[in-house]
């Protein structure tokens, strides 16, 4: 089941469990949330329902049972309601997803007891071991009538949240003064490259959410998209996290503003706001607003724009001992964290830098000479001519030499 839940999560609108059981073992894991899932209810015609079949069998009225699975204040309402309370329940402590064998020893103690005649439960499993051991016992079954109602609740629900996933969702990108480009008649060679770098990098954001790149002029770009693309986007990455990707490939400063609505015009008036909003405070950099005009803050707490980064003491130390700028060193530090790789080639450097094979190699070369990186392997059989590719670690403490 859990496999079957992580691959198909976000393919499916809403999932319909069997019963309280595997969908309380689910909602505990972490693989669905409640907004996501429903079950047939087993409180209303299919325990009374099941309660009448007793009563039909034993050609007397049964006033002592057992149940489990159930929630106890839901038995009470509704026998309550229609005046059953010469109905004596045990009930088990209903707490989400409960062992079987906890069920099986609740039903045996008490019937050995004396306090229920007969067991009910809603799980197979129990059904089959009372019934092994000899103790009657019913199975409660959600009713045809209540599975169809169910899915007629859960196919309504998945139609409001395909519209809903079918809202605008605009992503609007907004360089920072500092790193717009100088209205000049000729731009230097530098400044072309850079801007043709952060274009590459929003293309590459809007392939990913089927959108549409619009450059609305004076440093702003527009990523149209639906609310669905953009939380399947998110769903992997934060958008921060996207955000400093393209920072530190780039290194130009912008602010994100994301705007919802259910029209392209309301959601281009939340990314506007959602401008204004990362504007005014010094601890956003990443906006959102969504149609219902409610301002959320997305940067993560250690979100940063700036070139210079927060290194190692010990980097610190190396870099200042050999007078080496630490522009790109700290660019190769917090990349290779960013994405939590315990190692890597010069072709990852390559397009981290957007730099030529050779460059990266006498780059990486200095790195290791002075000490911030090691030489791990060097990878063979590649089938292609040329030197063989070396896999590099960080160096993260060590003493200075």
């Amino acid at each position: 089941m859990p496999n079957i839940l992580n691959k198909h999560r976000y393919d499916v609108a809403k999932w319909i469990f069997s019963g309280p059981t595997p969908y309380h073992y689910c909602l505990e894991l972490g693989l669905i949330t409640p907004d996501e899932a429903s079950f047939p209810p087993l409180h209303g015609m299919a325990l009374l329902g099941t309660c009448l079949k007793v009563m039909q069998d034993h050609g007397r009225f049964v006033e002592k049972m057992s149940l489990d699975t159930v929630d106890e204040h839901v038995v009470h309402s509704l026998f309550n309601e229609y005046q059953l309370n010469n109905i004596s329940f045990e009930l088990s402590s209903f707490k989400g997803y409960t062992d079987h064998n906890e069920l099986i020893d609740f039903h045996v103690s008490n019937y050995r007891a004396g306090k229920s005649e007969l067991a009910l439960t809603c799980l197979l499993k129990v059904y089959l071991e009372l019934k092994r051991l000899g103790i009657p016992v019913y199975r409660v079954v959600p009713s045809r009538m209540a599975i169809k109602t169910i899915f007629d609740i859960l196919f309504s629900r998945a139609q409001s949240h395909v519209y809903e996933k079918q809202k605008v969702a605009i992503i609007g990108v907004d360089l920072l003064s500092e790193g717009r480009i100088s209205k000049k008649a000729v731009f230097s060679f530098e400044e072309s490259r850079k801007m043709l770098e952060f274009q590459q990098e929003l293309l590459r954001v809007t392939k990913v959410l089927n959108g549409s790149l619009v450059d609305k002029g004076g440093g702003t770009y527009f990523i149209y998209t639906t609310q669905g693309d953009y939380e399947l986007l998110t769903s992997k990455n934060t958008i921060s996290f996207i955000a400093e990707e393209i920072n530190m490939r780039t290194s130009l400063n912008f602010h994100i503003g994301i705007g919802a609505g259910y029209t392209i015009y309301d959601a281009e008036q939340h990314v506007q706001l959602a401008f204004e909003y990362a504007a005014s405070r010094e601890d956003c950099k990443v906006a959102f607003v969504n149609e219902d005009n409610v301002f959320t803050n997305l940067t993560i707490l250690n979100y940063t724009y700036e070139s210079s980064y927060q290194l190692p003491e010990y980097w610190q130390a190396v870099l200042k001992k050999h007078n080496y700028k630490e522009t790109i060193p700290a660019k190769i530090y917090h990349y290779i964290k960013l994405k939590n790789f315990t190692h890597f080639t010069g072709e990852v450097i390559t397009a981290l830098l957007k730099n030529t094979d050779r460059n990266t190699r006498r780059i990486l070369n200095e790195m290791e000479q002075i000490g911030l990186i090691r030489t791990l392997a060097e990878e063979q059989g590649s089938g292609r001519p040329g030197r063989p590719k070396k896999v590099y670690e960080l160096v993260i403490e060590e003493k200075v030499k």
